[in-house]
């Protein structure tokens, strides 16, 4: 199981997004939140394919429906595919060990 953390800091949500391959290949995808509206978003996204992860367009991750209840700046969705390439191994561990985390860094000047 792959898992990515995402703490939003500009609207003091924790967010935790865990992948794992399922029997049927296909990704489960379990997300712990303090956050309703990503609850809403984690009862639609509880399984994705491969192709969900490897191709932006058509992709469920991203889907309006599914991510209607989430604001544009949510980085949950980021966090999916995150967790996705590293299960799948198009990410590697070694490399998001040695980074430990990427940085969105807001300018409000």
């Amino acid at each position: 199981m792959s898992k990515v953390v995402v703490n939003m800091n500009t609207c003091s949500k924790y967010h935790v997004v865990e992948v794992k391959m399922n029997d049927a290949g296909n990704l489960d995808v379990i997300i712990t939140s303090n956050c309703p509206h990503v609850k809403e978003y984690a009862k639609k996204l509880t399984e994705i394919t491969l192709d969900d992860v490897t191709s932006f367009a058509g992709s469920k991750v991203v889907d309006p429906e599914i991510r209607a209840t989430l604001s544009v700046p949510c980085l949950v969705p980021n966090a999916v595919f995150d967790a996705a390439w590293l299960e799948i191994g198009l990410l590697s561990p070694n490399l998001c060990n040695k980074a430990h985390n990427n940085e969105i860094i807001l300018d409000g000047q």
